[in-house]
Formats: structure tokens, C-alpha cells, sequence
């Protein structure tokens, strides 16, 4: 997949940030955040840091499957990902205590953490600089590199060490997993029934689970999706069950594209229930699948085939 460089005032401000902050954080474990002095110039580099990353991200998030796809290939050349991860866990109260300003109230500092995932930063540009809210703008981004980027956020997991794994598992699971599954849940049930036209989609949220049926020509197809308890960082389950109408390869090749594109790529749930039903819709329109992979859309456009084999006269 050929990259596609983010746009350069951005790729600029995350850049020289990196370089800046990445002196400093060699210097401290991903289990054992540092406190940043409000005062300090590195307090403003480091607001300025998370706030051009979480335009990124939310610039990647409306981006089309193809461009998204190009972003990510650029992401993993530039290894900003993996910078910014590892700052955010230096940064973030991983033991679950808010370091409190000087002179800051008790219920200044101290806020249940879950809350600094679900509530959006105040960033009040006529209050006081303060470690707290830049620590929730930490969290906040975050959640959003698990939300859209969830495939290069389990890259980086999993090649930290054991002791790094370890903290990052802890705290995901703990603060970060449990909504983000009820999120990603909840936006299948929040799809429009007239995209879906001949699949329904059932949410089991405290299971995490969510069960697919699509219908064509009175045959049905069943599938199901499920969640770990440390999603995104442990891998996406699938459960098929017995293919009727297609041959067993052509239902084990799906299956793979799907648990491919949950893993690998940084699509949704919905995302990826959606490319399986239009292969399904496709095979049945009589659109010729692939000879090399047996998928009629591409995983990461969504595209038919569209080079010509020289050899058999059809599209791979």
C-alpha cells in the first residue's frame, strides 16, 4: 500500500515535537508517568503536541477507507505512532492518581478515571495552565488512537517488552476497553436499516459480542464477532458458521478477510460486517471474485477487481 504523508503543517508540528520530547521520554518508564510543571516550556510543547494529534487522528477518522489506508502505510514508515504511544503512557496516571497542581484542591486532583475517556477536555484558553488538563487531553488522545488507529496501537503493544506490556494491558483494560467495546457495540445498532437492506446485526454488550445474519435467496449467512477483554489490544474473535451456497475455501477466505481487515486494518465493526456482506451480496450478483484471494472487494478500498489476468481474461 503506497503511504500518504499527513498534511505537512501537521506532519511539521508533530515532527519537531518528537524530536524535542523524545530526548526527555527515554528517560522515564511507560508504568511510571513524570509530571510536567505548568510553567515550563515543555508543558506548552507537549499541549501543543497532543492538540495537533488529536486533530490528526480526527482527520483520519472522516478520511475515505483508501486514504485511511495510505495514512496508516505513512504512519508505520514514520514510527509517529509509536512515539506518541509511548509519550502518552509517560504522561498518563497509569496507577490510577492524578498528580495535583500546587496549591490545587482535593477535588482538583483527584477525578475517576474513567472520565477522562468519556468527557472532552474543558481547555479553557482564560484558566490557569494545569497538569490535570493536560493529562486528560493525554487520555483523551488515547482513546482516540485505540478508537481509529486500533491496528498500529496493537502493533505497538505488541512489541513492548513484558514489563511494558504488561502496564499498557493493565491500564487499557482497566479504563479504556470497556467503554471503547460499548462504543464500537453501540454504533452497530446505530447504523441506518436501509444500508444494511438484507443483514441484521444483533449487539451482545456485556458479552461482547455482536452476531450478523445476512439473507440471499433464501439462503442465510451467520456470523459472529467478538470482542477482547482488552480490545484493541488483543485480537478480534471470529465465529462462522457452516457455508451454504459457496464452497467451503471461498467461506474460510471471507472469514480470513474479515478477521484481516478487524486486525490489521483500522476499520470498525461495522466497517468490516459490511465489506463481508457485500462480498456476499457480489458473489450472488454473479461480479467475479478474485482468482488469487477469493474476495470479490478489496480489504482496505473496498474496490472491485480491476487489473486484467493476461493469461485467464478476467480481473484479479
Amino acid at each position: 500500500m503506497e503511504a500518504r504523508e499527513i498534511p505537512w503543517p501537521l506532519f511539521s508540528t508533530l515532527s519537531s515535537a518528537h524530536v524535542v520530547l523524545e530526548d526527555f521520554l527515554l528517560r522515564f518508564d511507560l508504568d511510571n508517568p513524570f509530571v510536567i510543571s505548568p510553567d515550563s516550556e515543555l508543558y506548552h510543547r507537549a499541549f501543543g503536541f497532543l492538540l495537533s494529534w488529536r486533530l490528526t487522528l480526527k482527520l483520519f477518522a472522516v478520511s475515505k477507507p483508501e486514504i485511511r489506508s495510505q495514512y496508516a502505510a505513512f504512519f508505520r514508515e514514520s514510527q509517529l505512532v509509536s512515539g506518541l504511544l509511548h509519550f502518552l503512557f509517560c504522561l498518563m496516571p497509569v496507577t490510577g492518581v492524578f498528580h495535583a497542581d500546587t496549591g490545587s484542591t482535593p477535588s482538583q486532583g483527584i477525578m475517576r478515571l474513567p472520565k477522562f475517556f468519556s468527557e472532552k477536555p474543558q481547555m479553557d484558553p482564560t484558566a490557569s495552565a494545569s497538569l490535570l488538563e493536560l493529562q486528560h487531553l493525554a487520555c483523551c488522545v488515547y482513546f482516540g488512537a485505540v478508537r481509529h488507529i486500533p491496528a498500529l496501537v496493537r502493533e505497538w503493544f505488541n512489541g513492548l517488552d513484558r514489563r511494558g506490556a504488561s502496564a499498557v494491558d493493565r491500564f487499557t483494560s482497566q479504563n479504556v476497553s470497556p467503554l471503547l467495546c460499548s462504543r464500537d457495540i453501540g454504533a452497530t445498532q446505530k447504523v441506518d436499516k436501509a444500508k444494511l437492506r438484507n443483514m441484521t446485526i444483533k449487539a451482545r454488550p456485556v458479552a461482547r459480542e455482536v452476531v450478523a445474519t445476512c439473507s440471499v435467496e433464501d439462503i442465510t449467512f451467520e456470523i459472529l464477532v467478538k470482542l477482547a477483554e482488552n480490545h484493541p489490544l488483543g485480537a478480534v474473535t471470529i465465529e462462522a458458521g457452516r457455508p451454504i451456497g459457496v464452497s467451503n475455501s471461498q467461506w474460510s477466505y471471507w472469514t480470513l478477510q474479515l478477521t484481516t481487515f478487524l486486525t490489521h486494518q483500522n476499520g470498525s465493526i461495522l466497517d468490516g460486517l459490511l465489506l463481508w456482506k457485500r462480498n456476499i451480496d457480489k458473489k450472488f450478483e454473479g461480479v467475479q471474485e478474485c482468482y488469487v484471494c477469493f474476495n470479490v472487494l478489496h480489504s482496505s478500498t473496498s474496490q472491485l477487481p480491476k487489473l486484467l489476468c493476461r493469461d485467464r481474461k478476467s480481473v484479479v
